[in-house]
């Protein structure tokens, strides 16, 4: 994992540096020098960078980030994509919603068989699902709580994204 702060701090005096050198060569047509304040600014180097400081992966991140921190994106004026999302996400978030409502309606009925016809309707596009949430979120006390889990989830991103103040319907009427 890495820590971008201490990285971006400890990258300073090489771009103190890089400035120093830059700032000499537009000034100077002279050939680049590096000055006696900027050499002792600049960290020992190592095969993949500089001795206690940022690798070259480090500082190929940072340029990479500030790129893009400069851009604006290509899709920023383009809202036409939104409504076809909203279209998608509405129906799925509820269907989705109406399928783990009806799992925890079988789970009070531990006899019915998941794999049979009404019922595999339900159980086999949610289970994939509440399988990854059950290894989080043990059963408690017998009581399989991950289906009300997906609930609150699915109607929090619905809300999130769909709702009157949601992302999707104030970009889209921003737009």
């Amino acid at each position: 994992m890495m820590h971008w702060k201490p990285a971006v701090v400890s990258m300073l005096p090489l771009f103190m540096a890089f400035g120093e050198v830059a700032a000499s060569r537009v000034l100077q047509p002279a050939p680049l020098r590096i000055t006696a304040p900027a050499r002792s600014t600049l960290p020992m180097m190592r095969e993949n960078g500089p001795v206690g400081g940022p690798s070259t992966a480090d500082l190929a991140a940072v340029v990479g980030i500030a790129s893009f921190a400069c851009v604006e994106p290509a899709m920023a004026a383009d809202i036409s994509w939104i409504a076809p999302t909203k279209a998608v996400l509405g129906p799925l978030f509820a269907v989705y919603t109406l399928l783990f409502l009806f799992r925890t309606v079988l789970s009070w009925f531990p006899k019915y068989d998941l794999n049979e016809f009404p019922y595999n309707v339900a159980a086999w596009p949610t289970e994939p699902l509440l399988k990854g949430t059950r290894s989080v979120i043990p059963p408690v006390a017998g009581v399989d709580i991950t289906p009300i889990v997906w609930v609150a989830i699915l109607s929090f991103l619905s809300e999130i994204l769909l709702g009157p103040q949601g992302l999707l319907t104030i970009l889209q009427k921003k737009g």
